[in-house]
């Protein structure tokens, strides 16, 4: 539950983003048949110690696009369009905020993992994030 709350408000941030307008938005881990391009956010939480409201979070950003639809340098354009969003952390962080469901407080790009297989271009952006979850 948690997780997805996380997914969900990284999920409808980026969704406001003109420059992903073109993109399908997902969260969590589906298996299911993505439609192109596709945008899908993933997250781990773990709780700090002695806490039930603040978590810590591996989340996974992960862009993926068909050379059928999205030449390799378009592909590379929107993922230059998710770097310099994530790179304006204020507003990300308002916009991730901005539902009230979690409270990001900070996120930290940790890695970038690209790959191209059968036409199919993918990349994941993972992040560590700090956040908590209203009291009930």
């Amino acid at each position: 539950m948690l997780d997805h709350a996380l997914e969900n408000a990284f999920c409808n941030a980026l969704k406001a983003v003109p420059e992903l307008a073109d993109l399908h938005f997902f969260t969590g881990q589906t298996d299911e048949c993505h439609e192109l391009p596709a945008l899908t956010v993933i997250s781990t939480s773990e709780s700090l110690t002695g806490s039930a409201e603040v978590f810590r979070a591996d989340v996974q950003i992960v862009l993926e696009s068909h050379a059928h639809d999205t030449p390799p340098q378009q592909h590379s354009a929107i993922l230059g369009q998710l770097r310099s969003i994530l790179s304006d952390k204020p507003s990300l962080l308002t916009a991730v905020n901005a539902n009230g469901a979690v409270v990001l407080f900070g996120y930290a790009l940790v890695s970038s993992e690209p790959e191209a297989v059968d036409g199919k271009f993918r990349t994941v952006l993972t992040l560590k994030a700090g956040y908590r979850v209203p009291p009930n």
